[in-house]
């Protein structure tokens, strides 16, 4: 029986475009499928996540950065463990919204938001920012200044093959014996 592992690398990346718009939030990176980049591949601000890749070339990807009007991250908050969906909000910032089961009495002012794991879109307990209240409704602000973004790292998962040590005998399971 094969069994399989991911392991993951963190290659540096160029940011080489950067758009301006008043509401698309990417980037261009000078990595690409030549180095194993995919759809939905984590980018990283050294250990602070900054978004995921939409678009691969050979030598160049597009990066939707958290901040983006697109973007929805499934967040996890501390204290508390309230689970809730972050929305860019197209600056520096985000919205938070979709508070799981109405726990939005359990948000503290200054708490920390990771990702939760949930979609299996972004791999669990990546810092992302620190929660404010803001009126009436609660904003996450980012670790990382999008605007400042010069290198990121890309994480690429490869899956690699575990080899079972055991030296394994072929059974053959159809032959039952009985006992009279």
């Amino acid at each position: 029986i094969g069994d399989y592992t991911l392991s993951s690398n963190k290659i540096l990346a160029k940011v080489i475009v950067d758009h301006m718009s008043p509401f698309l939030r990417t980037v261009i990176i000078n990595k690409g499928s030549s180095e194993g980049l995919e759809i939905g591949t984590n980018i990283y601000d050294k250990n602070y996540l900054v978004g995921r890749v939409i678009e691969v070339n050979y030598k160049s990807s597009r990066v939707l950065l958290l901040s983006d009007l697109n973007s929805n991250v499934p967040i996890s908050i501390t204290p508390g463990n309230v689970q809730a969906i972050v929305v860019g909000n197209g600056d520096g910032s985000g919205e938070i919204r979709y508070i799981k089961d109405n726990l939005i009495e359990e948000i503290q002012d200054q708490s920390i938001g990771y990702t939760s794991g949930t979609g299996s879109i972004f791999k669990s307990g990546i810092p992302v920012g620190i929660v404010k209240k803001n009126d009436n409704k609660f904003l996450i602000y980012f670790y990382s200044d999008f605007q400042q973004l010069k290198y990121v790292f890309v994480e690429i998962d490869k899956e690699k093959e575990i080899n079972n040590q055991a030296n394994l005998k072929d059974i053959d399971l159809s032959e039952k014996s009985t006992s009279n």
